[in-house]
């Protein structure tokens, strides 16, 4: 029993992930700041729990994206001369075909699309397709007999921000339903018509009294030549009398009616013409044609400057599409239009059929069958009895080719790009980062606990997740630049040094005048509690979390049993008396500032330390008050302790989302100047 998924599954689950981008909130974010020396002592990152909380818990900065930043990819193939190209086969799996091929034109930095429909019965192509017409977007035919469905064309700009090794995007534009893929002339002008049509078996030679050419190549066996034309007796039927070329081994019949049921085929524009009944000049070469000129017929066969060049052809008989006819709008006194498919047989020198060529593919197929229709004389035939040809159908895509590119290429890799950009505010313009991830759904909020993801799913969005220490004056003893801030130097060598603060947790009863907490607990007090006592900075109404400066305990009811939290003096772990009630968090700087102004000109006067790489269990959260410095985690001894008098959290809330893929690279060093871009290819 055979177990199928098809390639429209897979696209489909693609797809889900591109539609999830207007849908759902996706990050792509930094994390993790190490030099060369500590990455190299690290082990790469592997898909455990541990780890992925721990890129979470080190997120330092990201960029939203959206469908915006997404696209579809497919194989760069660059036409080779001398290949056999697989032509479209509904009956074949086009996913692991040969079919569609890439070409750049002589000095353009564009990509043309094209897929094989004809391959020429297996030939070798050895001839490139060149420039598509854009008025037309049709099929390309090159002299090797192959014929090339143009798709689209990707341009610089997208090749430049999503290609990859051994992929190109897919182009997008905005369709009057949304974000429409590929080229929207071929899109409008695709039409589920007959792609081909093959001869699966047929007999050599079978149509070799059907010869009226010189008979050198496929090219030149059907040609006749038109040298008189006048109506007939019966209405919309012209009587055209056509010359052939004189054929060892061959007399043309003499019975009437033995040339119809075939086509008369006007070289100049291709249309085919029914052939209704016919009469042969006995000893002249000469063929008396009657044939059904449709109303609106332009053609003409009468001769000017000399005989209209024709092909007396092979009618293949395609079954109608589901719609049959259908009735042309703006024409006074509407006429009806066949959608069906309109071909005829190609023979070649030996009079064997080798190839199914068309006037048009028709419109509106879903399922076809083809058959030819002999001549009378050759129906009868014993050749025909045993060896009928068999001809074989082959419908395009569901919309025709060129409307779906997604599923007509099998595009089951989609490409996420974002660009870490020093231009950005939000991102860092000091130090290194070494862990990309792509999460999903992440919470991100302000100091009041206000979602700062835009409402509008189009509109990007960056973050700096840095937590930021503010000293009062200038710690670093550093000028400050134009803006008021100092650069971003390596002070004293405080960078990527670690600080250390030691948070206890006690009862709202203990706490005193005039000390930051955190609330972390609320117990069995309520919103509608007199919180006047307290100095709230930021949520107000005694939420968990809220920081505040204690004013006046004494209007606490005593019956309160709320925790709250506060930075305490550094603990000594070998102490027998140690509180293991403390929690111990640690974070790497990973920048240093002096800010003598705002962005208006008011006086700051702060020295800023920026914080990455959180350590500790997190029961609480950095807190104004006393902190410490020291070389690396290991290290038992301070260098130094500050006073903390503003705490500026990240928005990011740790090991909030679903993070969905994440890889780790040596070091990448931000610098203002420049831009990184980060890619994630999915391929499902």
């Amino acid at each position: 029993m055979a177990k199928i998924i098809t390639e429209n599954f897979k696209v489909e689950t693609t797809d889900r992930l591109f539609d999830s981008l207007a849908t759902d909130n996706f990050y792509v974010m930094a994390s993790q700041s190490l030099d060369g020396i500590e990455f190299e002592g690290e082990p790469g990152i592997n898909n455990t729990q541990i780890e992925k909380r721990d890129f979470q818990r080190k997120v330092i900065f990201g960029n939203k994206i959206n469908k915006a930043n997404a696209r579809y990819m497919f194989l760069e193939n660059p036409y080779q001369s001398g290949r056999v190209y697989d032509e479209f086969d509904d009956a074949k799996n086009t996913e692991s075909s040969n079919m569609v091929i890439t070409v750049q034109e002589d000095g353009s930095n564009n990509f043309l699309v094209l897929k094989c429909i004809d391959n020429n019965n297996g030939a070798i192509s050895y001839e490139v397709p060149g420039a598509v017409d854009d008025t037309v977007y049709s099929k390309v035919t090159t002299q090797d007999g192959y014929v090339w469905q143009y798709l689209f064309t990707v341009d610089k700009a997208e090749i430049d921000q999503y290609k990859t090794g051994s992929h190109l995007p897919l182009p997008t534009y905005q369709g009057a339903d949304g974000l429409s893929y590929g080229d929207p002339e071929v899109a409008k002008k695709a039409q589920e018509d007959i792609s081909n049509i093959k001869i699966e078996s047929t007999y050599e030679g079978q149509f070799s009294q059907y010869l009226f050419g010189e008979a050198t190549s496929s090219a030149n066996t059907s040609s006749v030549q038109s040298i008189s034309s006048i109506d007939s007796a019966t209405p919309g039927v012209k009587r055209i009398v056509v010359s052939t070329t004189p054929k060892t081994g061959r007399a043309l019949y003499s019975v009437d009616g033995a040339y119809k049921n075939m086509y008369l085929r006007h070289n100049s524009s291709g249309t085919l013409y029914d052939v209704v009944d016919s009469i042969t000049s006995i000893g002249s070469n000469q063929l008396t044609l009657f044939v059904r000129m449709p109303e609106g017929s332009t053609d003409s066969f009468v001769p000017v400057d000399g005989p209209v060049e024709c092909q007396l052809v092979i009618k293949i008989n395609v079954s109608a599409s589901k719609l049959g006819f259908y009735t042309e709008e703006g024409v006074s006194n509407a006429r009806k239009k066949d959608f069906r498919c309109k071909a005829y047989g190609v023979l070649d020198e030996t009079g064997t059929l080798k190839r199914v060529a068309f006037e048009s593919r028709g419109r509106h197929y879903k399922h076809a069958t083809a058959e030819v229709v002999y001549p009378p004389l050759l129906k009868g035939s014993q050749s025909v009895a045993d060896n009928p040809t068999i001809l074989r159908a082959i419908v395009s895509p569901v919309g025709g080719h060129g409307s779906d590119p997604i599923s007509e290429l099998a595009m089951s890799r989609l490409a996420l790009v974002t660009n870490f950009d020093g231009a950005n505010e939000f991102v860092p313009d000091f130090n290194t980062y070494t862990i990309v991830g792509l999460l999903k759904n992440p919470t991100i909020t302000d100091a009041n606990g206000v979602s700062t993801i835009p409402t509008n799913p189009t509109l990007g969005h960056s973050f700096d997740n840095r937590a930021i220490i503010r000293l009062p004056g200038n710690e670093l003893q550093t000028p400050v630049d134009s803006d008021g801030r100092s650069d971003s130097l390596n002070q004293g060598g405080k960078v990527n040094q670690y600080v250390e603060q030691y948070i206890k947790t006690i009862d709202i009863q203990a706490a005193v005048d005039g000390v930051s907490y955190t609330i972390v607990d609320q117990g069995n007090m309520t919103t509608t509690d007199d919180w006047s006592a307290f100095q709230a900075e930021g949520v107000l109404g005694g939420e968990i979390g809220t920081v505040f400066t204690m004013q006046n305990r004494s209007q606490i009811d005593g019956s309160r049993v709320a925790k709250v939290a506060f930075a305490t003096t550094k603990q000594n772990v070998s102490d027998n008396n140690y509180d293991y009630s403390l929690d111990i968090i640690t974070a790497r700087i990973s920048e240093l500032r002096y800010v003598a102004t705002d962005d208006i000109g008011t006086p700051v006067d702060k020295t800023e330390i920026y914080l990455v790489d959180y350590h500790g269990n997190f029961a609480h959260k950095l807190q104004k008050g006393i902190f410490y410095i020291k070389d690396n985690l290991s290290s038992s001894v301070s260098i130094n302790n500050e006073i903390a008098d503003e705490i500026v959290y990240g928005e990011y809330e740790v090991y909030s989302g679903d993070l969905l893929h994440f890889i780790d690279f040596a070091p990448i060093t931000r610098e203002a100047d420049k831009s990184e871009k980060i890619k994630f290819t999915f391929d499902f």
